[in-house]
């Protein structure tokens, strides 16, 4: 069954749980989680983790870090850091066989546990990331051989070349051992590292929760008279909805810290040229003409095309028959919002004297400058 809390996703949950129990059968695969910031991988991963490690799974589980990004294998080396420090120094030194220098080099819980290890020789880069592979590859899949293995790491848009390598590398050298590797990636962020793993991995693609996903979360909150209203702001963006519905809950009508502060980094994220066409293009409405922005910010409009074609690719914004429009309207009130009143007033001016051919929207904007 789907959890109360994960609704709209029964066909993906459905995917993974098939997953595990092939995994759990000796049919090892890669399943990336590919969507949005925001819209529901890590919460997914979650409710797989939670139904390997009840059904007699072992769980290597970690998050990649931008700021650790050039830490070579850092996410495994906590992952397996996170094993050994539940394992006795026998079983450890029983998993790590013939590779223990190498792990207690690459994980500090690993020399702990098996104590002074022989020195190893300098050897080239090349070659230390060849044992360090084959290590981390022999560990698991002595893991795998006690009971099957979930490795799940979050935010792989975020990892360093070795990780993504190590990834496609165990991929290809598990053949029938028990495991299920899962990573989340945010798909605005990492086209590149899709990309590098598409021949080793299947893929789930998360979208925006369908209505009746969004009204049984409405229902659930006690505020199913407003599910329609929540659907209409967010689209089924995930967490806007599932942030707007504890704010509602809590009687904030407004738009909550903690969803203009996620708002705000993802428009970050698109870079400085996207949040200045964005803030000039919240003052113009839900949906805008790229040339109008332009006019705003004194740009060509070649260079507004560019640029809104990027706030697009960050799902950001969408495409209407004539328009872009905003991918939602929480979207477009944190940024009309936070974009500063002196601003703000200039841009409607502006508006108002661009728009002399459409006297009610240039009324308008001349009554807000």
């Amino acid at each position: 069954d789907t959890p109360p809390d994960l609704p709209g996703r029964a066909a993906e949950l459905s995917r993974l749980r098939a997953a595990w129990n092939d995994a759990a059968a000796g049919r090892p695969v890669l399943f990336l989680i590919s969507g949005e910031a925001g819209i529901g991988k890590t919460r997914l991963a979650g409710e797989l983790t939670r139904i390997a490690a009840t059904t007699g799974g072992t769980v290597l589980a970690a998050r990649c870090y931008e700021t650790e990004r050039s830490l070579f294998l850092q996410p495994f080396a906590d992952a397996i850091a996170t094993a050994a420090r539940a394992m006795p120094p026998a079983r450890m030194a029983d998993l790590a066989g013939g590779h223990a220098a190498t792990l207690a080099r690459l994980v500090p819980e690993v020399a702990e546990l098996l104590g002074p290890v022989p020195a190893a020789r300098p050897e080239s880069a090349d070659i230390e990331q060849r044992a360090a592979f084959a290590g981390t590859t022999a560990f698991i899949r002595g893991l795998a051989d006690h009971s099957p293995v979930l490795l799940s790491l979050d935010d792989l848009q975020n990892a360093g070349r070795s990780t993504v390598e190590l990834l496609h590398y165990l991929a290809r050298h598990v053949p029938h051992s028990r495991l299920l590797m899962i990573a989340t990636v945010r798909a605005e962020e990492g086209a590149e590292v899709l990309s590098s793993l598409a021949d080793v991995s299947a893929r789930i693609d998360l979208g925006l929760l369908p209505a009746g996903a969004v009204a049984s979360l409405a229902a659930a909150a006690g505020l199913a008279d407003q599910a329609e209203s929540i659907i209409g702001r967010t689209r089924g963006h995930a967490l806007f909805v599932v942030e707007t519905l504890r704010a509602l809950a809590a009687g904030n009508t407004g738009v909550p810290d903690s969803l203009e502060a996620a708002v705000l980094a993802r428009v970050r994220r698109a870079g400085p040229a996207v949040e200045s066409a964005l803030r000039a293009g919240a003052v113009l409405g839900a949906s805008f003409d790229p040339a109008a922005v332009a006019g705003l910010l004194d740009e060509s409009p070649q260079a507004l095309i560019g640029i809104c074609a990027d706030a697009h690719a960050a799902r950001l914004l969408i495409v209407t028959e004539r328009d872009y429009e905003f991918a939602n309207d929480l979207i477009r009130e944190v940024l009309y919002a936070t974009t500063p009143a002196p601003a703000r007033l200039a841009y409607h001016g502006i508006a108002a004297d661009l728009l002399t051919r459409k006297p009610e929207a240039m009324a308008a904007h001349a009554a807000a400058a």
